[in-house]
């Protein structure tokens, strides 16, 4: 009676772990989820000082065949080129996330829509970082799907 006594508590342990771990993996997927639609948010506001602030003080964007940006005043500037080059539509689809401890990813697709109505696809990584309670971008990379 002890050892089933045992192998109950041992099971319901297990089974209350793994739900929690779902739950906290469901709170960081909403976190990042309202993370990007801040970020579109501000980019169709041609707000790059407002996408700045949703990245890390250390933060990197390492976009294809350009120079990395590290940190704020230089991806507000990288932002700013972005939003001047024409873009005027932005929609990002979360195909994934997974954490561990205050480090998440998050891989998509990004479509992106020109004045013109050129469109370009692309997919990306990007490194969350939990800082304080806000969970913010601190890697950000892409490359084209086409």
């Amino acid at each position: 009676m002890a050892k089933l006594h045992g192998l109950l508590t041992t099971a319901l342990a297990s089974v209350c772990l793994a739900s929690a771990a779902h739950a906290e993996s469901e709170d960081v997927r909403a976190a990042i989820e309202a993370g990007n639609r801040a970020f579109i948010a501000a980019f169709r506001n041609g707000d790059s000082a407002a996408i700045a602030r949703l990245y890390t003080e250390e933060a990197q964007v390492i976009p294809p065949g350009a120079p990395v940006a590290t940190g704020r005043p230089a991806l507000a500037a990288f932002w700013r080129s972005s939003i001047e080059s024409g873009i005027k539509g932005i929609a990002l689809e979360t195909n994934a996330v997974e954490s561990a401890g205050d480090l998440a990813y998050e891989t998509g697709n990004v479509r992106l829509t020109a004045k013109d109505g050129a469109v370009t696809e692309a997919r990306y990584v990007v490194v969350w970082k939990r800082v304080g309670e806000q969970w913010l971008l601190h890697r950000d990379i892409w490359n084209s799907s086409e």
